[in-house]
């Protein structure tokens, strides 16, 4: 394959697409790249021959699993394109492109208006301080085009304008922005465009004032103003679209390429210097510099079969060549990229050099990793970057392999898969010896476990999902423990008195010192507290971990020669678990937040259902065509066991949900009762 050309950050379009499962995403991103000769042909998910949905699960699966990057030139401009997946388990890959882009596509399919995860990732886009636009796709299949822009407007918020109108019965789309005259199925080009002029050039006083006099304002002109309107939020632009039948992508592919901002017309992406500064303005600014020494950004690591691991990289500033030297980190390691990489789908075509703005690839660069700023070995090493905020991994599954001696081996998979998705957790449980893989969801896990079977020929079992079930106290209560022991020569001596008391719930831990006259002395308070955390590992009402209540340590006793850190640390641990067993332990369950997308014939059914799973709905609601509900509740995660699996069969696949923690509440008495029971604390010795 031939090299590829290089870009200036002035002609350079970085863009991820962004929105719920079935948007059409994906078939947008390969409408854009026949468009742009690409491809001679349009793939399709049905087909499984899509450039983004080359990985075995993706094509299993039907559905993107992991972001993709892809690259096209259009009007002498480069496009860096991320797509990335809908379903909310896997919105950890969705999230981690950010910091890689200046501007999110929130792709909305018209027939099912703004759902969860759509809501979810506009918002998060504009915490990142990205451009922002919308484009509403199958426009062809849309009942209500008028309400559904309403809807976009009443939840997304009043920035959101019309930037084209869908014409022709869905068959076309006229531009409203660079043109005030045309015809459209709904609303007035001139009107359409007036607003959109009228939103824009608020944001400059002096053209303002202009427009309002009745002066012209030149097309060149309003493009600045209409990127500085992206840029702060002012302005999120609606465009109309049918990627499956390739209508309005050629008006997408031209606002894109003159009217969204580019590295160099977009805000400046920004390093969190170490230590982290309290202040956001005390952030470090990169604007994209060509000549200034190279930084970078490792947005997104994975491993291909053909050229092993390969590092995803945004250049923010200065360039990248094969001889360029460059560290990571606070690594003094020089190293160098060998080949510059741009990335096609599963291609990796070789680039001469990557300038400031750009997106490529390093390849076989084992020790360099995830969220990593690579520079010139000159430049400042104690910079990180913005990262967004991840959901918490909340569905567990403990994991072992098949087959002995693949210990190793999968020791080795689960760090790499760790690093591709920040969602996807793994722990060791100290008590059961279990290895625990932790993920948003049944999918999410089910989807991880087959990569490692792809990738890595590896085969596993695996056990039923675990719940992260807290403890917690409902009383004050006193705690004492006098540990003590002699073994010839100095011995070991510490004894602590102690009260616990509950904490508002998700208040955590707090520690107090309370201490008075040297009872303790001062240089063992350290070893105390760090004994009360050990107790706080395990609860000893079935020995998950404890939350939500102060423990003030008030007095003690000590010995000239036996007292060591070591007592106090045991000593704390074993008048803390005394005082628990005297407060009223409970256990605590974590509660999510639910929303679930139906067909409406199934609402009564699915209401009916979650209610009986001890949930609570507290909203429905109707698309603009009445065909689709959605419903929003609460319900504890331990109900939701399957739960994928048994909503599909119901709606005969229709039927998605998605959850997020919300919060811990009390376990039902017998509930708890059958949970304690069955809980057999290992024989723990004092030292």
């Amino acid at each position: 394959m031939a090299n590829v050309d290089a870009f200036l950050p002035e002609n350079i379009r970085n863009i991820v697409l962004l929105g719920h499962s079935g948007s059409g995403k994906t078939t947008l991103a390969e409408a854009i790249a026949h468009r742009c000769g690409i491809t001679t042909r349009m793939g399709s998910i049905e087909d499984a021959n899509t450039i983004s949905d080359f990985e075995p699960e993706a094509r299993h699966h039907k559905h993107s699993t992991a972001s993709v990057l892809m690259f096209a030139n259009y009007e002498g401009k480069q496009i860096n394109l991320i797509d990335t997946p809908g379903y909310p388990e896997f919105v950890g890959q969705a999230l981690a492109a950010l910091p890689a882009v200046e501007t999110a596509v929130i792709v909305v399919n018209a027939q099912r208006g703004i759902e969860y995860n759509t809501q979810r990732l506009y918002h998060a886009a504009g915490e990142m301080g990205l451009a922002r636009m919308i484009v509403i796709n199958k426009i062809d299949l849309c009942p209500n085009p008028p309400a559904l822009v309403e809807q976009i407007r009443q939840t997304l918020g009043a920035s959101a304008h019309c930037i084209n109108l869908p014409a022709g019965s869905g068959s076309d789309v006229v531009d409203c922005f660079d043109h005030d005259a045309g015809t459209s199925d709904f609303g007035s080009v001139p009107d359409i465009h007036r607003e959109m002029v009228e939103s824009v050039v608020e944001i400059d006083d002096s053209e303002m004032e202009k427009y309002l006099s009745g002066e012209d304002i030149n097309l060149d002109k309003l493009r600045a103003l209409f990127i500085k309107s992206m840029n702060v939020g002012h302005v999120v632009p609606i465009l109309f679209a049918s990627a499956k039948r390739e209508v309005g992508v050629d008006d997408l592919l031209h606002i894109l390429a003159n009217d969204v901002p580019s590295p160099a017309t977009a805000r400046p992406k920004r390093l969190k210097p170490a230590p982290v500064a309290e202040s956001e303005s005390q952030w470090f600014e990169c604007p994209p510099d060509v000549t200034a020494p190279l930084l970078a950004h490792v947005f997104k690591v994975t491993t291909d079969p053909y050229v092993g691991k390969l590092c995803m990289l945004r250049i923010l500033q200065g360039k990248l060549d094969a001889n360029t030297a460059f560290v990571a980190g606070h690594d003094k390691k020089s190293r160098r990229a060998g080949h510059v990489l741009k990335v096609e789908g599963r291609e990796h075509p070789e680039s001469l050099v990557a300038w400031a703005g750009d997106i490529v690839a390093v390849s076989k660069l084992d020790d360099i990793h995830v969220d990593q700023i690579i520079h010139a070995p000159a430049a400042r090493q104690d910079l990180s970057p913005n990262i967004p905020r991840y959901p918490t991994p909340m569905y567990s599954i403990a994991i072992e392999p098949k087959s002995r001696g693949d210990e190793a081996k999968l020791s080795a998979a689960l760090a790499k898969l760790c690093e591709e998705d920040p969602t996807f957790k793994t722990t060791h449980d100290a008590q059961t010896h279990e290895l625990v893989v932790h993920g948003l969801g049944d999918l999410h896990l089910r989807v991880m476990l087959e990569k490692m079977k792809n990738r890595f020929n590896l085969d596993v079992s695996s056990k039923p999902p675990r719940i992260a079930y807290r403890e917690t106290i409902n009383s004050r209560a006193e705690g004492h423990y006098r540990h003590k022991k002699q073994s010839g020569g100095a011995g070991q001596f510490g004894e602590v008195f102690l009260r616990i008391e509950p904490m508002d719930r998700g208040q955590g831990f707090e520690f107090v010192n309370d201490v008075f006259g040297g009872a303790i002395p001062t240089q063992f308070i350290g070893s105390v507290e760090k004994g009360v955390r050990d107790g706080l590992d395990r609860g000893p009402l079935a020995g998950y971990p404890v939350q939500d209540l102060r423990v003030i340590v008030h007095d003690g006793k000590s010995h000239p020669v036996d007292s060591k850190d070591i007592a106090f640390r045991i000593a704390a641990k074993f008048a803390f678990r005394d005082a628990m067993l005297k407060a009223r332990p409970a256990l605590l369950e974590p509660v999510v937040n639910i929303e679930i997308a139906v067909p409406a014939e199934h609402l009564g059914t699915i209401t009916s259902d979650l209610s009986g799973r001890r949930g609570r709905v507290t909203e429905t609601l109707l698309n603009a065509s009445g065909d689709f509900a959605t419903i929003r509740g609460t319900v504890p995660l331990a109900e939701l066991s399957q739960y994928d699996s048994q909503l599909r069969s119901v709606t005969s696949g229709q039927g998605s949900f998605v959850m997020e923690l919300s919060h811990y509440d009390p376990v039902p008495a017998g509930l708890q009762a059958r949970i304690a029971s069955q809980y057999k604390p290992a024989d723990e010795p004092e030292a």
